[in-house]
């Protein structure tokens, strides 16, 4: 596995980023050709946005083609010079960062997350701690680990990351929480996306009620025409004022509304295919 891994990101390191675009462009298209849930996806699209199911298919296509940019891109991540990686991807309004670098990014699955997530030291803004899943097999999630850490972004396991993230805090280094996936109703609340109750961790909003850090907005997209990254920086989103579950929950619904507020205006930047409403409210 780590030898086809290497392999992958050496071809796509050596060659043009045009090229290495062009051969994910390739990647995006065979993704959404082979997909049997096609018609899911175009469907959740219709049902959020209100658009046709032509439109929706244009959304969905050009979804696949911007996840294989990225893929091209986190290949290519080993070898990527830092000039490289600043001038594809542009940090903007960076002014809303304290200068303490105490916040954390809310984070989505929008334009390329990755590089988002590794080019943070490079911008300027601290060494990023971020929160991951654990893939299998083993040696895919070691490759995929290194190639995030590459220069200073650090990550930390969701199981049992808490104590790790309470230490992070602590010394005073930014975190970056991804917030639009799907969480068992053990370990999240429901709180409205797109009409609909959503099961979303409330990490985030904990963590910020314990540090007191600002919570800000990151969210990345792609000039579809230049291929080029902008992430922007929102105003601070007020964190709970205490621990109680109706702040937690206010603070976990307003991040779920920003980052649904960003799908609609940039819908094919953000993975329609997640089932983010499989975890089903009690009755």
């Amino acid at each position: 596995m780590t030898l086809l891994l290497n392999s992958f990101s050496w071809v796509f390191g050596h060659i043009p980023l045009r090229l290495a675009h062009l051969l994910g462009s390739g990647v995006g298209f065979s993704a959404w050709l082979f997909n049997f849930r096609k018609k899911e996806i175009n469907q959740r699209i219709c049902d959020c946005l209100g658009v046709t199911w032509k439109e929706a298919n244009g959304i969905q296509r050009r979804m696949y083609r911007n996840l294989g940019w990225t893929v091209s891109e986190f290949f290519r991540l080993p070898y990527m010079r830092e000039a490289e990686a600043l001038d594809l991807l542009q940090l903007q309004n960076t002014e809303q960062i304290p200068e303490d670098r105490k916040y954390i990014a809310l984070v989505a699955h929008t334009g390329n997350w990755e590089l988002l997530a590794a080019s943070t030291p490079l911008q300027g803004f601290g060494n990023l701690n971020i929160v991951v899943k654990t893939l299998k097999p083993p040696q895919m999630n070691t490759w995929i680990c290194k190639a995030r850490t590459r220069w200073g972004t650090r990550v930390h396991d969701r199981r049992g990351s808490s104590r790790n993230l309470l230490r992070v805090l602590k010394t005073g280094e930014p975190l970056g929480f991804i917030l639009d996936q799907n969480a068992k109703n053990n370990w999240g609340v429901f709180v409205d996306f797109f009409g609909k109750p959503a099961c979303t961790t409330d990490g985030l909003a904990q963590l910020a009620a314990i540090s007191g850090y600002e919570i800000h907005p990151v969210f990345c997209r792609r000039d579809m025409k230049t291929r080029k990254l902008i992430a922007e920086v929102g105003e601070v989103i007020p964190g709970p004022k205490d621990r109680s579950p109706e702040e937690i929950i206010r603070v976990t619904a307003e991040c779920t509304k920003k980052i649904e507020d960003f799908v609609r205006k940039y819908p094919d930047q953000w993975i329609w295919m997640h089932r983010r409403w499989r975890t089903q409210k009690p009755a």
